[in-house]
């Protein structure tokens, strides 16, 4: 199985970097070789568009169903480590790699609130429901300004929207996160580009930034794999949509530029850490944040009792000590949240394989049914994302 480590000199962070240089507005890190940032500061309308979970490998297997995406497509880029949404989202809206945001996965343990929260939807890990943002504000704690703010400051005539489905519009993560943006929440794919069409056929003669985030295809994948006929027909609507509005927004100096969070692996196996005896009792606490990214806190008088017991799984985890991880660089470069230093344990499982790994909670037990599909790994499948530029 190939393995892709994160390039953050070619990835969804200098994407951003790009977008930001199109405004005037100073990035830490380079922008993407490959994008024309000068003839893209010409243009009246940007529109930056994220399918979650759409990996370079969905562009490939559904070629005939994408010819007109894959003839817009500049290169491969890479995700961010860890490849998944929490982390990758974050990096989108602040142009930072996580090593600086410190958002490295779903489930984060905030010893603040002494408790497990899933980051982006701020919902208690256990019961999965929405908690009050005013008694956990877990985006006071991690995060980083977000670049609506800082293109504002820079150029402020230039008007900003935030397109998202209207599940999430309301989110107290995306409200964050806009800053000077205005969200517009869509129902569905088709009304998602019937709203982008109107917002740019409209007379307003302003500059106008888009930002678009698709939960698709990922929900798809989780549910029914990576190349199920529900995905592969979303794939399809996907093509014919970009096709129409790329034709009704001919005449309208407008760009498009397509890219992806992660992409996502099948998953064959579930293992369970609660259900290996040995490795369970080596742990101060459950391991998070991922499936396919784990961090452990190990009791200091049982370090070679875990490093034994893991040994079963080198196949399918690359295991790394807390200072060979931080070698690595996985997270990025910059400045470090602090965050990061709660976060990451004293031995950190990254999956090579199409394996999973999670603890289970005996009040919940297992799921009765597992996804199909995850990411956060460091697999070719979920790290590699395409960069598709439309010009209308």
């Amino acid at each position: 199985m190939n393995l892709v480590f994160p390039d953050y000199k070619n990835s969804i962070v200098n994407l951003v970097s790009s977008i930001l240089e199109i405004y005037n507005v100073k990035s830490d890190h380079p922008p993407l070789k490959q994008l024309d940032t000068e003839n893209l500061k010409l243009k009246k309308n940007i529109v930056f568009l994220i399918l979650d979970g759409f990996g370079l490998n969905l562009l490939n297997k559904f070629s005939s169903s994408t010819k007109f995406m894959n003839t817009n497509l500049i290169s491969p880029i890479t995700s961010v480590f860890p490849s998944t949404t929490s982390a990758a989202i974050t990096s989108f809206v602040s142009g930072k790699t996580p090593w600086e945001h410190g958002s490295i996965g779903w489930t984060l343990y905030f010893k603040e609130f002494a408790k497990y929260i899933d980051y982006l939807p701020n919902w208690d890990s256990i019961t999965h429901k929405t908690q009050d943002v005013k008694k956990y504000n877990v985006f006071d704690y991690v995060g980083a300004d977000n670049i609506f703010n800082r293109i504002s400051n820079v150029t402020p005539d230039v008007k900003q929207y935030y397109l998202t489905h209207e599940d999430l519009s309301e989110s107290s993560n995306v409200i964050k996160n806009s800053g000077t943006a205005e969200i517009i929440g869509y129902s569905d794919n088709k009304n998602l580009y019937e709203k982008l069409y109107q917002l740019i056929s409209n007379d307003d003669p302003r500059r106008k930034l888009f930002y678009v985030y698709s939960a698709y295809p990922d929900k798809l994948e989780h549910q029914y794999g990576v190349y199920g006929d529900e995905v592969e027909a979303f794939i399809k609507e996907t093509e014919s949509e970009l096709k129409l509005i790329s034709s009704q927004l001919a005449g309208t100096n407008t760009t498009i530029l397509i890219t992806a969070d992660h992409g996502l692996i099948d998953i064959d196996n579930y293992y369970y850490v609660n259900e290996d005896e040995k490795l369970f009792d080596s742990m101060i606490m459950p391991a998070f944040p991922e499936p396919r990214f784990l961090s452990f806190f190990v009791k200091k008088h049982k370090m070679k009792q875990f490093e034994e017991e893991f040994k079963k799984y080198e196949k399918q985890f690359l295991l790394l000590d807390r200072s060979e991880f931080f070698k690595y660089k996985l997270l990025g470069v910059g400045k470090m949240h602090p965050k990061i230093d709660d976060f990451v344990g004293d031995y950190v499982a990254i999956a090579i394989s199409s394996s999973a790994m999670k603890s289970i909670y005996v009040q919940n037990g297992k799921w009765k049914k597992e996804f199909l599909a995850h990411h956060a790994g460091i697999t070719e499948d979920e790290m590699l994302v395409p960069l598709i530029q439309i010009d209308t």
